[in-house]
């Protein structure tokens, strides 16, 4: 009887952590939930899933629409301009815990990127709740616009200001930091219905189609045509958190492009670190520094017009060098995120909603194309849809947003001397790291062996590197 009442006991104390758990990843996931603001004069709008698949139906491995696009985007009542977002389209917020990841991805968060400190517990396992699509509607005000950024530009619009106070998130950070620390990370994925492509002037050659020319004193001396349109768009960002209430770092994807921030909870912003080109060689864009936060957490971020590509400050941003193309963006519509949210548990695959498990693509067939497309140039009037959410939901877990961690690990590798800058393993400094406790012999071995860790690039040469010290669990070299 009393060894029944100990596991009773153990088992209640094993569901209540589990609880609290549950909530204070939720909470971080709430608190943290970008603010976008859509472009002035934005047409194509946020939409739910379900009823972008209301309109469309499965045709081999498309989703297509029932109406012909051309007349879809003639009606601008219709479902391709989807709605205004704020408290009725929701974000899907796919969270992933950390502490069932491989020893790859265990190494490459196990650095704080902010400040390098030591981590104070290992292992700990967080559990979130099997709930999916876990509505988020009236849990915060949406008008947390006081900004510490952008003088003058603090902007109401049809949100009300915020009964929450700058130094109120403060007391809740110090608050947290004494609660059960957790690992995980998530990604915000945003659902428009239609991407609007980018207006390219051509010269057309009759035969040979329309080839693009430079303008003149911004001014086109063919015509313009539009290239890059496609039903379907997906875009995200991702917060990685790390025993602590408030990220370690950011990801903000813009196109085939990306940017990596670090978050500095001194001055409450993050921080430039890397970026990434994941498709094209003509993809260089440049980032902002510093990314500000609305209500003291939420990342302030503007999506493009029509293309909807997230970047982390309001202008023009030149993101492709030929043809030149520029993406817009700025204070138009706000869009707080946390308004209307579902959460989405990686590790629950049984409990998925089925549209995430789609292996098709998120949109109509290409039409329309440039003669090139025969030789497997994609310049298209209308291109493929997406189908970024289907291939990561696929694979079980996000195996862009794992290799965006292994280019952290690469930065932090060469920042604290373990990694040179030409990707070998700096023996030097690995011994001087190493715990005086470990045989010197045994940390030869172990260097010899991982210093031999090969890659495709920086980022996962760096990812098996870490992995490799993980491995050897008494060696401690990355602490």
């Amino acid at each position: 009887m009393q060894c029944l009442l100990l596991i009773l006991c153990i088992v209640r104390m094993i569901v209540t952590s589990k609880i609290a758990d549950d909530e204070q990843v939720k909470g971080l996931v709430r608190d943290w939930a970008p603010l976008v603001w859509l472009a002035p004069g934005e047409l194509f709008l946020p939409l739910g899933v379900p009823e972008f698949l209301d309109n469309m139906h499965s045709n081999d491995d498309y989703l297509s629409t029932r109406v012909d696009v051309e007349v879809l985007l003639g009606n601008r009542s219709s479902f391709l301009y989807g709605r205004k977002p704020a408290g009725t389209v929701p974000v899907y917020a796919v969270i992933k815990n950390c502490a069932f990841s491989d020893a790859s991805t265990d190494a490459i968060n196990f650095k704080n990127i902010r400040d390098g400190r030591k981590s104070q517990r290992k292992g700990d396992e967080t559990v979130i709740g099997s709930k999916n699509a876990v509505q988020i509607d009236d849990l915060a005000s949406s008008s947390m616009i006081l900004t510490n950024d952008l003088p003058g530009k603090i902007r109401n619009g049809d949100i009300k200001q915020s009964v929450e106070k700058p130094g109120d998130f403060e007391k809740k950070k110090k608050k947290g930091n004494r609660s059960r620390k957790l690992h995980f990370h998530v990604t915000y994925w945003m659902f428009y219905p239609f991407s609007e492509g980018k207006a390219v002037c051509v010269l057309d050659l009759g035969f040979f189609g329309s080839w693009p020319i430079p303008t003149v004193g911004g001014m086109c001396f063919g015509m313009l045509k539009e290239y890059g349109n496609h039903v379907g768009d997906w875009e995200h960002m991702s917060l990685y958190f790390k025993d602590a209430n408030y990220p370690s770092a950011m990801y903000v994807s813009a196109h085939d492009a990306g940017a990596f921030y670090r978050y500095d909870m001194r001055s409450g912003t993050f921080i430039y670190e890397s970026q990434e080109t994941r498709n094209g060689i003509f993809q260089k864009p440049i980032f902002p520094e510093r990314v500000f936060t609305a209500g003291g957490s939420h990342p302030i971020l503007f999506s493009a017009r029509g293309s909807h590509g997230l970047w982390t400050a309001p202008g023009k941003h030149k993101f492709v060098r030929l043809p030149r193309l520029y993406d817009e963006s700025g204070f138009g519509t706000a869009w707080p995120t946390w308004k209307k949210m579902e959460l989405l548990l990686k590790e629950d695959n049984n409990i998925l909603p089925s549209w995430m498990t789609f292996r098709g693509k998120w949109g109509n067939p290409k039409s329309n194309c440039h003669p090139l497309a025969r030789l497997g140039f994609n310049i298209c009037e209308f291109v493929d849809g997406p189908t970024e959410v289907v291939e990561n939901a696929k694979k079980g877990n996000f195996a862009q947003d794992d290799e965006k961690l292994g280019c952290f690990v690469s930065c932090m590798l060469k920042k604290i001397g373990i990694m040179n800058q030409d990707g070998s393993v700096n023996e030097e400094v690995t011994r001087a790291k190493a715990p005086s406790d470990i045989p010197k012999d045994q940390v030869e071995t172990i260097i010899n062996k991982c210093k031999t860790a090969t890659g495709a690039n920086d980022c996962k040469k760096a990812a098996n590197i870490a992995s490799c010290f993980m491995k050897n669990k008494t060696f401690s070299v990355l602490e």
